[in-house]
């Protein structure tokens, strides 16, 4: 386990903070790559004096709202129904069959605007939370903002565990198991809560 903390630290320090734009932009769309797994190494990395609060902060906000742009636009562009088609043309690709589509499409109607904000807290759901977005030709300016303070508060947060392990090394080497279970919990809790939350959602459509 230690072993693979310390390949991630070595990489994100080797990739810079452009490696950690475009793994944050990956993580807003569909590509599987836990914001976790990024920023909480990255988070290390300040306090070894390897990255700044500033520019990790504003990268890794940054590649997150490029990724959710860009997938605002694609289903702006495609639409629902282009989306549909490419799911059953391309089963593997995750998160974009009809059942994952409709289940962000119901949480973003039931929640309204604020769907984009709160969404960037939940495993899962934030990866695809653009696309209904998108569907319905959100404002462009608020969809922006509310990605941006969403993404900022929670990449700021795993950002400061990062440091925070930092700084109580000691404890971080003689409990890193414990700690990874722990962030390994609070992903699959997040992510049953989200799946709880749109199958009520569900049962009102």
């Amino acid at each position: 386990m230690v072993n693979v903390i310390d390949w991630l630290i070595t990489t994100l320090e080797a990739w810079g903070y452009l490696g950690i734009f475009i793994l944050m932009a990956l993580e807003s769309m569909v590509v599987p790559i836990p914001a976790e797994v990024v920023l909480i190494p990255a988070g290390y990395l300040i306090f070894k004096g390897s990255m700044s609060w500033v520019y990790l902060i504003v990268f890794s906000i940054l590649g997150s709202l490029a990724g959710s742009l860009l997938s605002y636009y694609l289903a702006y562009k495609i639409g629902r129904s282009g989306f549909e088609k490419l799911g059953k043309k391309y089963p593997g690709i995750p998160f974009w069959n009809q059942k994952h589509l409709k289940s962000s499409e119901n949480f973003f109607r039931k929640n309204g605007h604020v769907a984009i904000f709160t969404s960037r807290f939940i495993p899962g759901l934030r990866h695809v939370i653009s696309l209904p977005a998108g569907f319905s030709k959100m404002n462009l300016i608020e969809f922006s903002i509310y990605t941006t303070l969403g993404a900022g508060a929670y990449n700021l947060f795993l950002i400061f565990l990062g440091y925070f392990a930092g700084t109580n090394q000691g404890y971080l080497e003689s409990h890193i198991t414990l700690m990874v279970g722990a962030i390994a919990v609070i992903f699959i809790v997040g992510f049953l809560v989200y799946r709880i939350v749109i199958t009520r959602r569900q049962k009102h459509f």
